[in-house]
């Protein structure tokens, strides 16, 4: 059997059953580093990118409906294969299928040599429902829900947020590869100097369009490079980076990261002090804290302190002290559904919870200002309901605020990460 595919549908198989999340489940069954992942990584990528294309079309060819999950992970990857991956042979795929059938799906493995020849006898041609002429909301939620393999919810909440053509251009983004950011230690080395490095090294590196900081790069085995390792640099999407940024933290400062978690922000905002100063990063849980103390030493960082804390509870000792506060909050991560295609298959609709704990966490951060204090809120979510509308309810409600700068970034092909950057500041006086 071969170990790749072997991995991806216990990865795929354990996403579903389990909930969770990709990065997690393959990286238990790649631990092990017998194979190098690549194929697998691509083929669970590919398969959750497109599961609800690939269940559509499955369904084509079963005579009756109802697939044990074994089975349709099995015929979900055998389609992949055959018409999502350029690098598979047609009796590849079907081979090798049927051999994991034989240990996972015992008794079915005929049933889906059959069902996958027929795919290939009709041509290997995926199809959607027919959208109509738009005017059918439900008909037309339907067939982008299908074509893009994203939730019903998701696609209805884009529709009526933003219409058909940026819903389309966000869904049609979700299909494509998330491109590699990093960030240089501006400590260490320049950009430049860390893109010559790089390149040296035959890794594809150039400058970010957004971040002055930033690097656009390509190439495998870069987090196990000496540069990653000395901490040159870390890896943190362009439009993150715009966050901190944008609360340009100074030397000599207090600031405080209220969801830190795994340290990229906290580590840039240092780095940005030039490691003069005090950045506090909280995160929920005290496990978690240890990535951010090891994101810190890695960059050679003595002003980030991890502390684990509840960010929706006040804490009174801070009140009033903060020069800085970062409120990335957490979000439905809808902006960041390349990296996490298992996002796409949610259902929006129970976000009351969510927003709640937003509001909390950003009327705390606002009370931990002080006077000509700034603050900044984000999301790697393009929901309105978490974004625009929570800043204007807590703004509202909390007076000596206003709103400086507002960003909205939208998912788009080749582009960032969906993102939300808002800076808050307090009056002097």
């Amino acid at each position: 059997m071969d170990n790749e595919r072997r991995a991806a549908f216990l990865a795929l198989k354990e996403i579903e059953s389990e909930k969770s999340w990709s990065n997690l489940a393959l990286g238990r069954q790649l631990k092990d580093g017998d194979i190098s992942g690549a194929f697998a990584r691509e083929l669970v990528f590919e398969v959750l990118r497109n599961r609800l294309l690939l269940d559509y079309n499955i369904g084509r060819f079963l005579k009756k409906p109802g697939l044990g999950l074994s089975e349709r992970i099995l015929l979900r990857m055998g389609f992949a294969q055959l018409c999502l991956t350029d690098s598979v042979k047609d009796h590849a795929a079907v081979n090798e299928t049927v051999a994991l059938a034989k240990s996972f799906a015992k008794g079915r493995e005929g049933f889906i040599n059959a069902v996958l020849r027929s795919f290939i006898r009709e041509g290997k041609t995926l199809v959607f429902p027919d959208p109509g002429d738009g005017e059918d909301l439900k008909r037309l939620t339907d067939s982008l829900s299908v074509r893009y393999s994203a939730s019903p919810g998701i696609v209805r909440l884009w529709l009526s947020s933003y219409g058909r053509e940026r819903t389309e251009e966000m869904l049609g983004a979700g299909l494509t590869r998330a491109p590699l950011s990093l960030r240089a230690n501006s400590l260490k080395i320049t950009r430049d100097g860390l893109a010559e490095e790089l390149r040296s090294q035959g890794f594809e590196a150039y400058p970010s369009g957004l971040s002055p900081y930033g690097l656009r790069a390509a190439g495998s085995g870069l987090i196990a490079s000496e540069g990653f390792k000395n901490g040159l640099f870390s890896v943190q999407g362009e439009a993150s980076q715009l966050a901190v940024l944008a609360l340009a933290p100074e030397e000599g400062q207090l600031m405080l990261d209220l969801c830190a978690a795994p340290g990229g922000k906290a580590c840039f905002a240092a780095e940005l002090m030039k490691d003069k100063g005090r950045v506090v990063a909280f995160e929920l849980y005290e496990s978690r804290t240890a990535l951010i103390k090891a994101s810190a030493e890695r960059l050679g960082l003595v002003s980030v302190e991890a502390r684990a804390a509840d960010s929706s509870v006040f804490l009174p000792e801070y009140e009033g002290r903060a020069d800085r506060v970062l409120c990335d909050v957490p979000c439905s991560g809808l902006g960041v559904i390349r990296q996490k295609p298992e996002i796409k298959l949610s259902d929006p609709e129970d976000l009351g919870k969510l927003t709640a704990l937003q509001k909390k966490i950003l009327a705390n951060g606002l009370r931990y200002l002080k006077p000509g204090g700034k603050l900044v809120y984000s999301t790697c979510t393009v929901d309105p309901a978490e974004n625009g509308e929570v800043v204007k309810e807590i703004i509202s409600r909390s007076p000596g605020f206003s709103v400086e700068e507002e960003k909205q970034f939208f998912l788009s092909e080749g582009g960032p990460d969906g993102f939300y950057i808002c800076l808050i500041r307090r009056q002097t006086c």
